[in-house]
């Protein structure tokens, strides 16, 4: 058993979130997830309830990403302090499993597009997402949680882009606690070089979400994922990368084993067996 776990840990290791993957209960969807060939389940859909399953029942969590209310820098100071608390509660969660929580400033504003900004200036919402960050990182580091900033592209946000950015606002917030993640999906929209990007990130590189060029399962677009592999091998990257997908392109227990196999080989050729 030691010797199985620590082949385990020095690979990459491949989860999905629960949202994608059949069953009724958190358990079928995770014993899903294992005949898949994915080793852990990643929590977006009801992450409190599911949080506490996990525990009783042993089910390893890669991430919890999503499933609170508002955003850290919501158009609404309400939504804010709901935002803060949610991910307090997670955090706290998160700190019980060993893993960490995805964060992203907000999702579904921007002022790169015409009016769905969020109606204070940038710097005014970056203080307030560094300002909430910090509290979340103060309550992580007692947790031994993780946070992982993520960067989403320019048409869903316009305060973290770029792994760069991701970088800055991890320094500003001053935390061990707090991690870059990257994203492939975005950042095949925002980077030049998928593998420059993630390498530049060095040690704080601490997750990656998956998909392919239009967020169907890697192996079912045009997203060359070599790259951004080679830069995993060069970093000696060992942790999580997850499966975030808008759909399936079929059946899941047709479709996802084949995009496992897939994204295997191309781990194998980049030398993360």
């Amino acid at each position: 058993m030691g010797e199985r776990r620590v082949k385990e840990r020095d690979r990459v290791r491949l989860s999905i979130q629960d949202r994608l993957v059949p069953g009724a209960s958190l358990r079928e969807r995770y014993d899903n997830a294992r005949r898949y060939g994915f080793e852990a389940i990643e929590l977006s859909q009801q992450p409190f309830d599911d949080a506490e399953i996990a525990l009783r029942e042993h089910i390893p969590i890669s991430a919890i990403c999503g499933g609170y209310r508002g955003w850290l820098i919501d158009p609404d100071p309400e939504k804010i302090r709901e935002a803060r608390k949610d991910l307090a509660h997670l955090v706290s969660l998160a700190g019980e499993l060993g893993t960490g929580c995805v964060v992203v400033p907000i999702w579904g504003r921007t002022r790169n597009l015409p009016n769905i900004g969020t109606g204070r200036a940038r710097d005014a919402d970056e203080l307030i997402f560094v300002e909430g960050m910090r509290g979340l990182a103060s309550r992580a580091e007692r947790a031994g949680a993780k946070l992982y900033v993520e960067p989403i592209n320019r048409y869903q946000n316009d305060l973290c882009v770029t792994i760069a950015d991701a970088l800055r606002l991890r320094e500003r917030i001053g935390s061990a606690a707090v991690f870059v993640m990257g994203d492939v999906f975005h950042m095949n929209i925002e980077e030049a070089d998928l593998g420059a990007a993630l390498e530049s990130a060095g040690e704080w590189l601490a997750y990656l979400h998956l998909a392919d060029s239009q967020r169907l399962e890697p192996g079912r677009g045009h997203l060359d994922l070599a790259p951004a592999f080679a830069a995993l091998a060069r970093l000696s990257y060992r942790g999580y990368a997850s499966f975030e997908l808008a759909a399936l392109s079929g059946d899941a227990a047709a479709v996802l084993p084949a995009s496992v196999a897939y994204v295997r080989t191309k781990l194998a050729e980049a030398g993360l067996a």
